[in-house]
């Protein structure tokens, strides 16, 4: 009889079962077979999550690729990429940093959203709202709206992505934000470093035109200009709160930005949203509508 294989709790591990529920939180990778008879109420991964299941319910987000051979009945998928099959898929929200791919399953899902998105043309069911940048190849789907449909036929479709923890994808048409204080012609110019003869040794002695240049040369002038409006978008939520305690989430967005993490943000800017929306709906109020919009703002200026 073969030996099975080595069951492993690892370090860094965030586990929380109850009598109906399972969450996991873990900054590798995540593949499940069982959940030992309980829902899934949340799983995150700081890779891949991969589930052999029966049924996947609760939220899932990941860094990474997502890829579910099972029966979904979730509120909300989020990951780089995301990969399901034929089997029914009903979820009120499913988005992708890069990615989605869909086989002939049949659908009940609000909203669908990822700069490409793949869905095999045998799927069938009902989606409310499908936004990539992509075209959509023929299928049974009914509904299948794109952002601007919907704002022209029922209107508030911004208020429909906030209310299931969505931003809108970045214009890939435009270089930069609509918004004019990060437009182009607000943005600094980065001027050549040259090598300068003055004595720098005394770091009293150095101007901030000095310590840019120290950055940029570290940085390069293009994650300095990045930096800078990435840190001018930052204030704007940070003044939100100004009179209150800072959410756990922004705090986050904060130290990302700081530490120039711009793949780690770029992977998780969604996730921060949806646990923004969580901070303010356990409160009972909407964020501020300046929040909303810088939130949609990094988005956009971390589109690759």
């Amino acid at each position: 009889m073969p030996k099975p294989p080595t069951f492993v709790l690892p370090k860094g591990l965030e586990l929380e079962i109850t009598d109906d529920t399972i969450s996991i939180r873990y900054d590798g990778d995540v593949s499940l077979e069982t959940t030992m008879d309980r829902d899934i109420k949340e799983i995150y991964s700081g890779g891949d999550i991969n589930l052999t299941l029966d049924k996947v319910t609760g939220t899932l987000s990941a860094t990474g690729t997502i890829t579910l051979d099972s029966e979904v009945q979730a509120d909300v998928l989020h990951g780089a990429h995301i990969v399901l099959g034929d089997k029914p898929v009903k979820c009120r929200a499913i988005s992708a940093a890069g990615s989605i791919t869909i086989g002939a399953a049949k659908l009940a899902v609000d909203c669908i959203i990822a700069p490409t998105i793949k869905i095999d043309p045998r799927a069938s069911g009902r989606v409310t709202v499908l936004e990539c940048h992509n075209e959509l190849g023929s299928s049974r789907i009914k509904g299948g709206f794109n952002l601007a449909d919907y704002e022209d036929m029922f209107g508030n479709a911004d208020e429909f992505l906030v209310e299931r923890g969505l931003l809108r994808l970045a214009d890939t048409s435009e270089s930069t934000t609509s918004d004019p204080s990060l437009s182009e012609e607000s943005t600094p110019e980065i001027e050549e470093i040259r090598p300068e003869e003055e004595d720098a040794e005394d770091p009293l002695s150095l101007s901030i035109d000095d310590i840019e240049d120290i950055l940029e040369e570290e940085f390069g002038p293009e994650d300095s200009a990045l930096q800078e409006q990435l840190s001018d978008t930052l204030a704007r939520i940070l003044n939100c709160y100004a009179d209150t305690d800072v959410p756990p989430a922004v705090n986050e967005l904060r130290i990302l930005v700081e530490r120039r993490d711009y793949d780690i943000l770029r992977n998780n800017i969604t996730e921060l949203w949806t646990r923004l929306l969580g901070f303010h709906q356990k409160r009972g109020i909407r964020p501020h509508h300046q929040a909303t919009h810088a939130f949609n703002l990094i988005h956009g200026l971390l589109a690759e």
